[in-house]
């Protein structure tokens, strides 16, 4: 795994030494203390307030220069030393930033986004153009492209070759330059915000879940239960990377530390190695999806909707499960028809001892989903768990008769309690006392000499949080400009009611539309980016059809992550085949088959809100259960495998009962009452004709799920 992650590393980002490395490790401190300050309303403890646009300033400044430290320019640049033209950006980057940062009231109290003095000005061409160069880097030339294309949009959005859906008011150069720099509706927009305000907390927890072991133990805990039973390496795939990928929110991240130890694992017992690496990818795709973290556009989301992010978190739990469940029965279809066995039980870790070596990651994840819950306010609690972890990691380093395990133990529990009821802490102290508290916790846990984090560790613990939250402030910010884009031209207010118009009200056409164009935006953009320009200009027109707005927003989150199963670009199957040592391709198109549910579930869930857990308990139960029959018919008609009927037959007549099963499933996942009973009829007369025409059964093969 290490070597797998180091490769990486080595490829995208430069390994920089001495005056340099010490510049980036600064510049992620200083980002790291300003996000902390302001999430919890420090105020530097001196009471020095800052405003929010020059806050987002000062981090865009901070990470974006970053960027030019540690991705080198091209392929074949460096990977030792820092250009002089890299040195240039840099400074430009961190000395504009800083500049708009302490100029931020003026420019709120002047309005500079529609007209301001000839230097603001021409520094916000020179950092639009910084900015779109920061997301080549960080995201490839097909990003750079059509980033820098959309963000030039509002120049000719009023020209004649301008179809009328897309046309717009036009704008100036230097005002849409204006406009992009310095409002706080484009870079310094909704992702940019988030991004300062909820999603930095999330990647230091997710970094510092990776950083003390915490993948390895999700690996090992479902190796421990599920490695023995039938197709358990297949099993043990989906669980491990449902369970870190739920934490970490990437999906190559997911695939580069749970793929290494998986998919040889799957290959030994018999899986080949584009079903395995597949496999690999659709877990390591549904972890992204699944709570309590779900990635960066889970905020961006929450905060598109008004709503918290516990909201969003509690609406996914539904569709989550139904994707995760159908990998497993298809999983499980496969190896009971191939009779695939799992590991031997003497090559599996023991499930206790598991338990007792890194229960503390098991605490952790459920801490965070209580503080999500409990104290409503998401952007501190990541920071809670994170102190909590890093010292839970220390005190397991422990023995018990130690007598350090107690003190630490001690202050651990103390500073829980702290975390659990700090909303009953007067309005002044209530963020503070918990910020103190957590800083002479980590100091309690590092007191042991024995057990202390070397320098170096510290050091590179703080370089990886630094290269991913650049990485994500070169993409967030460059995704800004979308936004402004569509907003200075007033083109976001319009399109919606044109689409309306354009599809004649029909639902059905608009979501099959809106699914094609996540999909293709999801290719040549992020899923964040796909997203936010999809929610500005689609999703008004869905919620205005009468759907519902958490579900449409899913849709659209959900047909975005699609692209990462899906070729041509099929980023997350790429990712695992190279581990598997497999055709990209062949992967590809097997972790769509695998991932076939994933193509239909947005589908019923906008349509009926109760599978988002919107509606009477008992109109949820029954749609859950049916998509979840649904669902097993589904995984029976792509495997050719049901449960407690066995393996249907390779002629014509068990293609016929696949087809018949797969629209049974289809018909009983749609939420309409209708079609759950044609769904069943159809079910029935499909088992019974299957078990009639059987005339040897195996025994073997009706088994329940194992």
């Amino acid at each position: 795994m290490e070597a797998a992650e180091a490769q990486v590393v080595s490829s995208r980002f430069r390994a920089v030494t001495g005056f340099w490395r010490g510049i980036f490790v600064a510049l992620t401190c200083v980002g790291f203390v300003l996000s902390v300050n302001q999430i919890f309303s420090l105020q530097f403890f001196s009471g020095i307030v800052i405003l929010n646009n020059s806050y987002l300033y000062l981090l865009l400044g901070v990470f974006l220069s970053a960027i030019f430290i540690v991705f080198p320019a091209t392929s074949n640049a460096s990977k030792e030393v820092v250009a002089w033209y890299d040195v240039l950006l840099f400074s430009l980057a961190l000395g504009i930033s800083i500049y708009f940062a302490a100029t931020g009231l003026q420019s709120l109290q002047e309005g500079w986004e529609y007209y301001s003095p000839t230097v603001p000005a021409v520094l916000a061409v020179v950092l639009w153009g910084i900015v779109l160069e920061a997301a080549r880097r960080t995201g490839g030339w097909s990003i750079f492209v059509v980033f820098s294309l959309l963000s030039l949009y509002p120049i000719f959005a009023g020209s004649s070759f301008v179809p009328s859906l897309f046309s717009g008011q036009e704008q100036s150069f230097i005002n849409t330059a204006r406009y992009h720099l310095l409002s706080e509706e484009s870079v310094l927009g909704i992702p940019m915000s988030v991004f300062g305000s909820l999603i930095i907390g999330f990647i230091i927890f997710g970094v510092t879940l990776s950083s003390t072991g915490g993948g390895k133990f999700f690996i090992n805990l479902a190796f421990a239960t599920l490695g023995g039973v039938r197709g358990g390496p297949a099993k043990v795939a989906i669980v491990a990377s449902g369970l870190f990928g739920s934490l970490s929110g990437s999906v190559i991240t997911n695939v580069l530390t749970t793929g290494p130890m998986t998919i040889p694992a799957m290959v030994r017992t018999g899986y080949p190695a584009r079903y395995a690496a597949g496999i690999e990818a659709c877990a390591s795709t549904g972890g992204v999806l699944m709570p309590p973290v779900m990635g960066a556009t889970a905020f961006v989301m929450a905060s598109f909707l008004g709503v918290s992010y516990a909201t969003i978190a509690v609406a996914a739990i539904v569709p989550s499960f139904l994707y995760f469940f159908g990998l497993f029965v298809q999983i499980d279809a496969y190896a009971a028809r191939h009779d695939l066995k799992g590991l031997p039980a003497d090559e599996l870790p023991s499930a206790l001892e598991t338990v007792k070596s890194g229960w503390y990651y098991i605490f952790a994840f459920f801490f965070l989903v209580y503080l999500l819950l409990h104290l409503g306010r998401e952007a501190q609690a990541p920071f809670y768990a994170t102190a909590t972890l890093l010292a839970l990691s220390q005190l397991g380093k422990l023995s018990k008769a130690d007598p350090w395990f107690y003190v630490v133990g001690t202050a651990i529990g103390a500073f829980i309690a702290l975390a659990v009821n700090s909303n009953e802490l007067p309005a002044d102290l209530v963020t503070r006392v918990p910020v103190v508290g957590g800083a002479l916790l980590l100091i309690v846990a590092n007191l042991p000499r024995h057990i202390r984090i070397s320098w170096s560790d510290v050091v590179s613990y703080i370089e990886t949080n630094g290269r991913l939250l650049a990485e994500l402030v070169g993409v967030l910010a460059a995704v800004g400009l979308i936004i402004g884009g569509v907003m200075v031209t007033g083109m976001a207010g319009s399109f919606s009611g044109d689409l309306i118009r354009l599809a004649g009200g029909n639902v059905y056409f608009m979501l099959f539309l809106g699914a094609l164009t996540s999909f293709v935006l999801g290719i040549g953009m992020t899923v964040t980016a796909a997203y936010i320009f999809l929610a500005i200009v689609l999703a008004p027109a869905l919620i205005n059809l009468g759907l519902d707005k958490i579900a449409v927003h899913l849709f659209i989150l959900y047909w975005g992550m699609i692209s990462f199963i899906t070729p041509p670009v099929a980023l997350g199957a790429f990712a695992a085949a190279t581990l598997a040592g497999s055709k990209p391709i062949n992967t590809g198109l097997q972790a769509m088959r695998l991932g076939s549910i994933i193509y239909f579930l947005p589908f019923f869930f906008v349509l009926n809100p109760a599978l988002i857990l919107n509606g009477p308990i008992f109109e949820v139960l029954v749609e859950v259960l049916s998509a979840v029959l649904g669902t097993v018919l589904i995984a029976a008609g792509l495997q050719g495998y049901l449960v407690l009927v066995g393996a249907l037959d390779k002629g014509f007549k068990g293609w016929v009962a696949r087809g018949a099963l797969l629209l049974a499933g289809l018909l009983l996942a749609y939420p309409e009452a209708t079609s759950n009973v044609a769904g069943i009829a159809i079910m029935i007369t499909t088992v019974l004709l299957t078990r009639m025409s059987s005339q040897t059964p195996n025994s073997k093969e009706r088994k329940s799920i194992g």
